[in-house]
């Protein structure tokens, strides 16, 4: 292993300690734990804004985790601001660490199956667990250089686009699948020559 800085997450993050009046949200920027998708899908939009006065704000970067049943794997890195509920743990970079962690790496390192079994550690409750917001903040990971960061998120993204973008992914398969085919084909359908 190289021989990068070990941080916890609380060291480079803090959960958003802004609020957001309801009457300035609209269906595509509310997320409740409800609209975050299961295992690393996202979020789809929400057919309804809560009754209430107000909401925890998330901003584009932030990170939403599904705090109820962390084993669902409900993740998603917020491309808007908005608002959500406390259900949903929204993750944001401290002002001193932006140039330290960028907003892709950290929602590799809170996307991974590591993060995921390390929350349902500290979950408490047994028909729907919910993980603990301390414990979450108490996350190690390895902090590479900014450089090794975009380097190892480039790669990540490119597996991404493969995985679950069918116009990047299927293509690509397809094209695989068909040099793999060809080549069988030339092993099986060749003989030794007689004579």
């Amino acid at each position: 292993m190289f021989g990068y800085a070990v941080v916890q997450l609380g060291d480079v993050a803090k959960y958003s300690d802004t609020r957001i009046k309801n009457s300035e949200l609209k269906p595509f920027t509310y997320v409740s734990v409800e609209n975050l998708l299961q295992q690393k899908q996202g979020v789809e939009f929400s057919d309804k804004i809560p009754d209430g006065n107000n909401s925890i704000e998330y901003k584009k970067d932030d990170i939403l985790i599904g705090n109820i049943r962390p084993y669902l794997k409900k993740i998603w890195k917020a491309d808007r601001n908005g608002g959500t509920n406390g259900d949903v743990l929204t993750i944001r970079i401290i002002d001193e660490c932006k140039d330290v962690i960028t907003p892709n790496y950290l929602y590799y390192l809170l996307s991974s199956d590591d993060f995921f079994n390390y929350d349902m550690q500290f979950a408490k409750g047994a028909k729907m667990p919910r993980g603990s917001k301390e414990d979450v903040m108490n996350f190690e990971f390895s902090l590479p250089p900014l450089a090794e960061q975009e380097r190892i998120v480039k790669i990540l993204d490119r597996f991404d686009a493969l995985c679950n973008d069918i116009s990047t992914g299927l293509p690509a398969e397809i094209e695989a699948r068909k040099k793999q085919y060809e080549y069988y084909r030339d092993k099986l359908l060749s003989f030794p020559k007689i004579g």
